[in-house]
């Protein structure tokens, strides 16, 4: 099995489900999305507006679209390199072949799908992406580097509603209106937490093949992914917590190259790195049971905190950079609370949403103009929700809704 055979059967298993075509360059550009042009804007709209957004992809979730999964694709197989190598250089050098793999697999953790013949894919949602570049933005952008916040309060709250809600109703298409571009210390910070969580995902899954789980893992059929079920291998929590110890080990090894003045830092913001898919994964489970939402499937895999424990115990023996682990101990007490924010505006879409006529309902009120009910979100929304469930009211701005072209690709997301 070559890495080229694996490429083709990602691209067979995109088309057997009916997710794209292919990843093939589109032959002209496509328009891009309506974006928040400046971080004063972010959450700024009147609240009609905010919630409907919101409605909208609960109701009516978009297609798959090519050129996003294409930017997603180009970014995985950007990071799965550098993890190669520093396996490499750990002592751990993998012969196996494997690609990574953008797929709508509904899961929080990436998903090592086995290749008849040999080889593996490295599956990693397409939502899960798009929730982690976001959340990576606007915990910087909300944070003390490089100056006075660019995000602050009620509006904080709103960027998170957006970001968890496109994930847990979005089925992997749909994608929270990009937020503006980061400068200067912001980005930098950003272009690392990025870097590094998403080199866990796939040194998880690059752990277990160094494990041999590929052979002695079980079969583990999963259903409920957005479409259809998928094979993939459990090696029970014991494994699991295993996989997470050795792909922290392995990236730990960055820290290695970097200038003994610079080590420090690097290494500090690798910790919240790596970690923070796992923060992500409690806040998401902990949102999903607050609102109602159906929870992301887990596999085999422990739960987040249990998993979180295991490794930060793990990485107090090895990280050498003071403050390391309680930098990260920040990051998720900080999400923690500004996860907050998001339950009010999930609510009350969720609301809005029950009360938008069936669409079985909507096709015999054409029939039957007598019978015939208006839509109901911008009026009820306007008018406000029940007690309890009522969004903080955003600034005056535009009204403009987000456009539902291609991204300009994973860093503008």
């Amino acid at each position: 099995m070559t890495v080229d055979r694996l490429k083709e059967r990602h691209q067979e298993l995109l088309r057997n489900r009916r997710v794209v075509d292919h990843l093939d360059p589109l032959p002209r550009p496509v328009r891009p999305d309506g974006r928040y042009h400046t971080w004063a804007t972010v959450g700024g709209e009147r609240r009609e507006v905010l919630l409907g957004r919101l409605v909208e992809v609960r109701l009516r979730p978009p297609a798959y679209r090519q050129e996003r999964l294409r930017d997603w694709q180009t970014a995985l197989e950007a990071a799965l390199p550098p993890v190669l190598r520093l396996s490499w250089a750990a002592g751990l050098p993998v012969t196996t072949p494997l690609h990574p793999a953008v797929f709508p697999t509904g899961a929080l953790d990436g998903l090592c799908h086995p290749v008849p013949g040999g080889g593996a894919l490295l599956l990693v949602d397409s939502g899960l992406l798009d929730l982690l570049r976001g959340v990576v933005k606007i915990m910087v952008a909300a944070g003390p580097e490089g100056g006075e916040p660019l995000l602050a309060g009620e509006r904080v709250g709103y960027a998170l509603a957006e970001a968890f809600n496109a994930h847990l109703h979005g089925n992997g298409a749909a994608r929270p209106r990009p937020l503006p571009e980061l400068s200067g210390t912001r980005a930098a910070v950003a272009g690392e937490l990025w870097r590094h969580a998403l080199g866990f995902l796939l040194a998880h899954e690059v752990a277990h093949v160094l494990r041999g789980d590929l052979v002695s893992g079980v079969r583990w059929t999963e259903a409920r992914t957005p479409v259809g079920v998928l094979d993939a291998r459990s090696v029970g929590w014991a494994g699991e917590h295993d996989a997470d110890r050795l792909a922290a080990s392995v990236l730990l090894r960055d820290a290695d190259r970097a200038a003994p003045r610079e080590r420090d830092e690097r290494e500090r913001l690798l910790v919240v790195g790596l970690l923070l898919p796992l923060f992500l994964q409690e806040a998401v489970h902990a949102l999903a049971e607050r609102t109602g939402a159906p929870v992301p499937f887990a596999g085999c895999h422990p739960p987040a905190a249990t998993r979180v424990g295991v490794l930060v115990e793990h990485l107090a023996r090895r990280v050498r950079a003071p403050g390391a682990v309680e930098r990260a101990a920040r990051a998720s007490a900080w999400l923690e609370e500004a996860v907050d924010g998001a339950p009010p505006w999930l609510l009350a879409a969720r609301e809005l949403a029950e009360e938008e006529p069936e669409p079985g309902r909507e096709r015999a009120a054409a029939h039957h103009p007598a019978k015939r009910r208006g839509r109901r979100v911008t009026r009820q929304a306007g008018s406000g929700a029940q007690a309890g469930r009522t969004p903080p009211t955003g600034q005056a701005g535009q009204s403009g809704q987000a456009g539902q072209g291609a991204g300009r690709g994973p860093d503008e997301g």
